[in-house]
């Protein structure tokens, strides 16, 4: 998926961003990544789609990959059939000041011959893709190379985590399916069920509590 750079690497990581993967590592391994509701996935917490379907960027997952791209005058809206997650894309306007933080961030279109391209800011921190920090700006381009068929580009710029950008590529390819409806948490007894534990080996002095005590 990635062509730049050239050997289809992801590229390393910067001083801080080494810093932030190891903190994060360090808070998972201490037993509250597993046993605190609040750190726990996204997709799990039915927040956002698993990975980074919902973007951006949008990277396609093992199923529920659809998406369906509505365009009006002033706005564009990706919907992902994962999680019923909805993107909209302004096609005008300034991004918030840096403080208003968004699920999957502030979309801001425009049009570059028929190449719809999308810079998006503002996202939160719990939507980290790849490690990145909040402070991570994605720039995706949806070209159309064929009636059925849209080239997705998206380049990825965070300096304080990465030692340069990167870009990847995705054939989007229509089909005749209709989009499923993505019932997140029905019959899901997961997350009672690992948080029940962890109380059990809190109480029981097996691990550390989630407050951190």
């Amino acid at each position: 998926m990635i062509v730049d750079p050239p050997d289809g690497k992801l590229p390393a990581l910067t001083s801080d961003g080494k810093k932030r993967l190891a903190e994060r590592t360090a808070m998972r391994a201490g037993g509250k990544g597993f046993s605190d509701p609040e750190v726990r996935g996204l997709g799990e917490r039915c927040i956002l789609s698993f990975g980074s379907s919902a973007g951006p960027p949008m990277i396609p997952l093992l199923y529920n990959n659809t998406y369906q791209i509505t365009q009006t005058a002033d706005q564009v809206a990706i919907l992902v059939e994962m999680v019923h997650d909805v993107r909209i894309v302004r096609m005008s306007g300034q991004h918030p000041p840096s403080d208003v933080r968004t699920w999957m961030g502030d979309s801001i279109g425009r049009w570059e011959g028929d190449t719809l391209v999308v810079e998006t800011t503002n996202l939160r921190p719990e939507q980290s893709f790849r490690g990145a920090s909040e402070n991570v700006k994605v720039i995706e381009r949806f070209t159309r190379v064929a009636p059925d068929s849209i080239l997705y580009r998206f380049t990825v710029e965070d300096p304080s985590t990465f030692t340069r950008p990167f870009t990847g590529e995705i054939a989007m390819n229509a089909t005749k399916g209709p989009i499923y409806e993505y019932a997140c948490h029905e019959g899901n007894y997961a997350m009672p069920g690992i948080l029940a534990g962890a109380r059990a080996d809190e109480a029981a002095g097996r691990v550390p509590s989630s407050s951190g005590e």
